[in-house]
């Protein structure tokens, strides 16, 4: 597996990434754009830099957009350079490695606006710099506004389109410090795959609504894992704590699905699995992790599920380089 570019028409703020891209000047500015995007979310403006920096920030208050905001350095006095931007494609692509909640980046054409580069230029630089030092399993998304120039820029790719990387959440409750390890791996697991995995150990911050939090991500799930275990099983049906507020949301979204809706993957983790699967879900057909057997007896079968979703908005507005 190697890291991957891909091409996408459309605003990068519509959809969801583990990290979004901003450009800037050296002096700090931005455009209207970007400025209205910092006035509506409440980030600070960036500060000044060298022309190549990356800046990266908490994105608290659009957690079900990204979890980090970059600031990137890419005109100075109206001009740009390749070199800079392949040295931020290689900045983003080093934070992966750093940052193992961050597998997939949103980015725009950095330096094709106001410094005047040439975009087929810009994509290029920009794959130059993230592929050679990204983790294996991560993706640069560069987001093209316009259509027409989407068009003219297919030849750059390959024609099929990219298959989807669904959004999924992950819901459990652990028991102790060997339960949170494990649903953690489980996470950087599925990122190295190319699932955007979204994992409150990873992605919740102090300071955040939790409710809010639970319900974006929800929200936003192509697919959800409910991680079963003895104390998931007592607080879903006694209806305790966010677990029990949680279950009646899922259990609302599940009425409303088809019978044969593949949207709720269920991971029971205890040794006998009637000890840890919630009533609610015991018609569900369910994966079986017993501690004793870690974690490889499911979780290439989990995967492939999770990649069952339908690729059509993928076949007209994005293609990998």
């Amino acid at each position: 597996m190697t890291p991957i570019v891909q091409i996408k028409l459309g605003d990068l703020f519509e959809g969801s990434s583990d990290m979004i891209v901003l450009p800037c000047s050296t002096s700090g500015s931005v455009t209207p754009f970007v400025r209205r995007k910092l006035v509506n979310y409440s980030l600070p403006y960036p500060s000044r830099n060298e022309l190549g920096s990356v800046e990266i920030i908490p994105f608290i208050g659009g957690e079900n957009i990204a979890q980090f905001v970059a600031f990137a350095t890419s005109v100075k006095q109206m001009s740009s350079s390749l070199d800079a931007i392949e040295e931020i494609g290689a900045q983003l692509g080093r934070f992966t490695k750093q940052e193992p909640s961050v597998r997939m980046i949103a980015a725009p054409l950095l330096g094709a606006g106001a410094g005047g580069l040439e975009s087929r230029n810009v994509i290029q630089s920009l794959k130059n710099g993230f592929t050679r030092s990204a983790h294996a399993g991560s993706t640069l998304i560069i987001h093209v506004l316009h259509e027409s120039l989407f068009d003219s820029l297919r030849s750059l790719g390959a024609t099929a389109p990219m298959a989807s990387r669904p959004r999924v959440f992950i819901s459990h409750t652990p028991a102790n410090d060997d339960d949170k390890e494990w649903v953690k791996e489980l996470a950087v697991y599925l990122k190295a795959r190319g699932i955007q995995a979204r994992l409150d150990l990873l992605h919740l911050h102090r300071g955040m609504d939790l409710p809010q939090w639970m319900t974006n991500e929800l929200s936003l799930a192509d697919k959800v894992i409910i991680v079963c275990n003895e104390k998931y099983k007592q607080r879903s049906e006694g209806r305790l704590g966010g677990v029990g507020w949680e279950t009646m949301i899922i259990q609302g979204d599940i009425s409303r699905l088809q019978p044969d809706s593949t949207k709720y993957q269920v991971v029971v983790r205890t040794e006998e699995i009637e000890d840890g699967l919630p009533m609610y879900l015991q018609a569900r057909y369910a994966f079986h992790a017993r501690p004793s057997d870690g974690m490889n007896q499911f979780k290439d079968e989990l995967v492939s599920e999770l990649l069952d979703i339908s690729k059509d908005e993928f076949e007209s507005t994005m293609f990998v380089l």
